[in-house]
């Protein structure tokens, strides 16, 4: 595995999706990353060592068995297709990867008008 993500490289990919908005809905610290008002990204604190991402449900059990030690559960969100990352254990093309997916998982839920110009292409 080459070198994985730092929390920053995780933050710079989220912002550069098309339509991101950062948000602290909860926390002065805590980073979200929205697209059309729903969120796609929760980093947490800056330079924490986590994050959680929307997962499609047909993916979350093979991103959790590749990487049993970083990919789980999100808290608060067990019931719902969020995975917790831990960004150190994860190789930083499938990082990218969970990113993009999360993003996009979020943007398809959106109403077409809605969606950012160049969303399909923001990958």
């Amino acid at each position: 595995m080459s070198r994985p993500l730092s929390w920053a490289a995780v933050a710079k990919r989220c912002a550069a999706k098309p339509g991101a908005v950062l948000d602290h809905p909860w926390d002065p610290e805590g980073h979200v990353y929205k697209v059309g008002g729903k969120i796609f990204a929760f980093l947490g604190a800056e330079g924490g060592p986590r994050g959680s991402f929307k997962c499609d449900r047909e993916r979350i059990d093979e991103w959790r068995s590749r990487y049993p030690d970083a990919i789980g559960p999100a808290p608060y969100l067990t019931n719902k297709p969020w995975n917790n990352v831990v960004f150190r254990g994860v190789d930083p093309d499938d990082m990218a990867e969970i990113i993009d997916d999360s993003y996009e998982q979020v943007v398809l839920t959106l109403a077409k008008k809605h969606r950012p110009k160049g969303w399909d292409t923001g990958r």
